[in-house]
C-alpha cells in the first residue's frame, strides 16, 4: 500500500512539474544549417529529455554488445564447472555403492571439466582402488604429493594403501609425514599409536598417547589406560632382557596409569619380591585386587607370604590355616566377590575345615544354587570341581564327586582371557588378541556361549549332540581318581 501511494506521488509531481513548464511564457528560437526552428520553452525541454533517453538506449546496447563474448564464455564455463561438479558428485555415490565402472567414468569426466586436481584425483584413485588397479590408485597418491595442497591428503591414500597390503614400514613412514604436517589430527595420532606399537616402538607410542590426550583427540581415562599397557610390555621386555630396574620402573608405571590392569599389579609384585620388598608387593596386590580380583592374584600373594605353598596339594593341616588365614587378609575389600570365595573355599579344602569349604562355595555359586545339587543349570566348573573335590575328601563319596566333575564338563565356563572383540580365549593376557589383533581387548571374563535355546535346538537334529552330556558323565566316571582329574583341570 504504502508504495503505491508513493508511486502515485512521483507521477504526480512529474504531472505537475510538465503542466508548470508547458506554461511558462517564452519562445526559443533556433538556427541551424539555413533552417529556423521556432519552438516554445516546455517543446525544447521535451525533445532534450527523448533524445537523452534515445542515447542511453542506444549505449546499453552497444554496452552489450561488446560484453557478449565474455558473458557467453563466463556462461559456458559456468555451465561446464556445473556440470564437472555434477560428475564428481555421482563419482562420490558411485564409490560409496562400490560401483567400479560407473566411479570410474565419473571420475574420467569430472577430470575432463574440472580444474580442480584435489577433488578429481581424489575421486580417480578411489575408483582405480575399487577397479582392484592399486597400481593405478597409487600413482594418483603418489602424484598429490608434489602439490603442497594436496600433499597431507596423498599422505593419507597411501597410509590406507600400505595397510591393506600389510607394508607397516611404508605405512609408519607415511603416518610420521603426515604427523609432521598435522600433528594435532586425531587420525594421525591414533594410527601413529598403532603403527608404532605393532613395530615395538614403544616409546613413540607412548608420546602419540601423550600428544591425543593433550589435543582432546582421545578420551583422557582411555588414554591413561592405553599408555598403561604400553608401559607393561615394555616392562615384559625389560623383563626379558634381564633389566630389572627398568622392568621395575616401567611395571610401576602400569600400575599407577592402570591400577585394575591385573598382569600389571603381578609383574610389579614379582619385581618388588625379587629385590626382597615383600610388604610393598603384598600392598600392590591388595589394592588390584580391591579393584579387580583374580586368581593369579591370589596365587602370587599365597606365595610371597612366608611359607606360602602357592595353593599346592598335600600341604600340612597348620600350612593350610596360615593360608586361609593370609587369604582372608587380602579378601576382606572384596568380600562377597565370586572370586575371594573361591579363594577362601581353596584355602579351607587345605586346611581341612570342610564346613567352611562348603559355606564358600555356596556363597561363590550364588544364593540357593547349591541347595538344589546336581539340579543347577548355572553353577560354575570350578565350584563343580571344588565341590568334587570335597565329596571326595570329607566324605570318600566317589559317586558324587564323579558326578560333580560330570556336571563340571555342562557347566558355565570360568572367566579366562576373553577378547572383546570377536570373543577368542587365551591362555594368558597380551597386549593384543592373537585372533584379531585387537589392541587391549583381553578382559577376565566368561567366553561366550551358544544360546541354550539354539543348543537343544541343534540337539533334536542330532542324536549326536542329545547325548553328549551323558558320554560325558561316563567319561568322567570312567577316567580314574578324582584328584587326577582335578589336577589336570585345575593345575593343582
Amino acid at each position: 500500500m504504502i508504495r503505491t501511494l508513493w508511486f502515485a506521488l512521483k507521477v504526480a509531481v512529474l504531472i505537475a512539474l510538465a503542466y508548470w513548464l508547458a506554461e511558462r511564457p517564452g519562445e526559443v528560437s533556433v538556427t541551424w544549417l539555413g533552417y529556423r526552428i521556432d519552438t516554445s520553452v516546455g517543446i525544447l525541454l521535451l525533445a532534450l529529455a527523448v533524445l537523452i533517453a534515445i542515447a542511453s538506449v542506444a549505449y546499453y546496447i552497444w554496452r552489450s554488445l561488446r560484453r557478449a563474448p565474455k558473458a557467453m564464455g563466463q556462461g559456458m564455463q559456468n555451465s561446464r564447472r556445473k556440470r564437472g561438479y555434477k560428475a564428481l558428485t555421482q563419482g562420490m555415490v558411485a564409490v560409496a555403492a562400490g560401483e567400479a565402472d560407473e566411479a570410474a567414468r565419473h571420475a574420467k569426466r569430472a577430470d575432463s571439466l574440472l580444474d580442480e586436481p584435489p577433488l578429481t584425483m581424489l575421486l580417480s584413485a578411489q575408483a582405480a582402488q575399487l577397479n582392484g588397479d592399486e597400481a593405478a590408485a597409487k600413482r594418483y597418491f603418489s602424484a598429490m604429493l608434489e602439490n603442497p595442497e594436496t600433499r597431507f591428503l596423498g599422505l593419507r591414500g597411501l597410509l590406507t594403501q600400505a595397510l591393506r597390503e600389510g607394508d607397516q614400514a611404508a605405512a609408519l613412514d607415511y603416518v610420521r609425514q603426515a604427523h609432521s604436517m598435522r600433528p594435532r589430527t586425531p587420525w594421525v595420532l591414533n594410527s601413529l599409536f598403532d603403527l608404532s606399537e605393532r613395530g615395538g616402538d614403544f616409546a613413540s607410542a607412548d608420546r602419540a598417547l601423550s600428544e591425543a590426550a593433550k589435543f582432546k583427540a582421545l578420551p583422557a581415562p582411555e588414554a591413561a589406560r592405553k599408555r598403561a599397557v604400553v608401559a607393561l610390555e615394555r616392562a615384559q621386555d625389560a623383563a626379558r632382557e634381564g633389566n630389572s630396574a627398568e622392568a621395575l620402573r616401567q611395571a610401576r608405571e602400569a600400575n599407577k596409569l592402570a591400577p585394575d590392569l591385573v598382569p600389571a599389579a603381578q609383574l610389579l609384585a614379582e619385581q618388588l619380591l625379587a629385590k626382597g620388598q615383600r610388604r610393598k608387593a603384598l600392598k600392590v596386590l591388595g589394592k588390584t585386587w580391591t579393584l579387580a580380583p583374580h586368581p593369579d592374584l591370589a596365587a602370587l600373594y599365597l606365595s610371597a607370604q612366608a611359607g606360602g605353598g602357592g595353593g599346592k596339594a598335600g600341604i600340612s593341616e597348620a600350612e593350610g590355616l596360615t593360608r586361609l588365614k593370609s587369604l582372608g587378609a587380602l579378601t576382606a575389600a572384596r568380600p562377597d566377590h565370586p572370586e575371594s570365595h573361591l579363594a577362601l573355599a581353596r584355602a579351607a579344602l587345605d586346611a581341612r575345615l570342610w564346613g567352611e569349604a562348603r559355606r564358600h562355595l555356596k556363597r561363590a555359586a550364588g544364593p540357593g544354587k547349591l541347595e538344589d545339587g546336581l539340579e543347577g543349570n548355572d553353577i560354575g566348573e570350578t565350584v563343580c570341581r571344588l565341590m568334587a573335590r570335597l565329596e571326595e575328601r570329607e566324605n570318600d563319596d566317589r559317586e558324587a564327586a564323579h558326578a560333580w566333575l560330570a556336571r563340571a564338563a555342562r557347566a558355565p565356563k570360568d572367566p579366562a582371557w576373553t577378547c572383546t572383540a570377536c570373543g577368542a580365549v587365551s591362555p594368558a593376557w597380551s597386549a593384543r588378541c592373537g585372533a584379531c589383533e585387537g589392541f587391549d581387548t583381553l578382559a577376565w571374563q566368561p567366553p561366550p556361549r551358544v544360546a541354550a535355546a539354539l543348543l537343544e535346538a541343534a540337539a533334536r537334529r542330532s542324536p549326536v549332540l542329545e547325548h553328549q552330556a551323558e558320554r560325558d558323565a561316563e567319561a568322567a566316571a570312567n577316567g580314574g581318581p578324582v584328584a587326577q582329574i582335578i589336577g589336570r583341570s585345575t593345575g593343582a
